[in-house]
């Protein structure tokens, strides 16, 4: 078993910092760092009212889109990193629009200093919309999927 560096730590705990992540646990054989903010209620899935945009980086294009409906739950960027649809290149993305989801079904992989972090659907229901490309730079708060809940289009009342 190899212990990860006390800088490999430092790495992981200043990216928390940065991300706006409420819960973050990684585990390498008998090695475990868990870390936590404040009640630690979400799995790190950002809800349509906490999704305030950050600042973009200079470089970074964002699509406005429109506003979440009422039927919507929008899945946005926990931290900043790449996003990926994929679990390797070449392979099948989690998901596609029209996709019945599942709750906690992973949707997509947030990556950061070579940590892979799974993006999971809040609720069962239908990929509605995708927002952010396969290997994507993303920002905290960025948009990358929304989900309907079953039963419902996604489409205003």
């Amino acid at each position: 078993m190899t212990v990860p560096s006390i800088s490999f730590i430092e790495g992981v705990i200043d990216l928390f910092n940065r991300s706006g992540a409420t819960e973050f646990e990684f585990r390498d054989g008998d090695v475990s760092v868990k870390l936590r903010r404040g009640a630690a209620a979400g799995r790190g899935i950002v809800s349509p009212a906490a999704s305030a945009p950050g600042s973009v980086p200079s470089g970074t294009s964002v699509t406005p889109r429109p506003a979440p409906t009422r039927t919507e739950e929008l899945v946005s960027a926990f931290m900043h990193g790449v996003f990926h649809r994929a679990s390797a290149p070449g392979e099948k993305p989690f998901v596609e629009v029209g996709s019945s989801v599942a709750k906690d079904q992973q949707i997509g992989i947030l990556e950061a200093m070579k940590v892979f972090i799974p993006v999971v659907s809040p609720i069962d229901g239908t990929i509605i919309r995708i927002d952010a490309e396969n290997a994507a730079d993303v920002s905290v708060g960025q948009p990358l999927m929304s989900v309907a809940p079953i039963g419902t289009t996604g489409e205003p009342a």
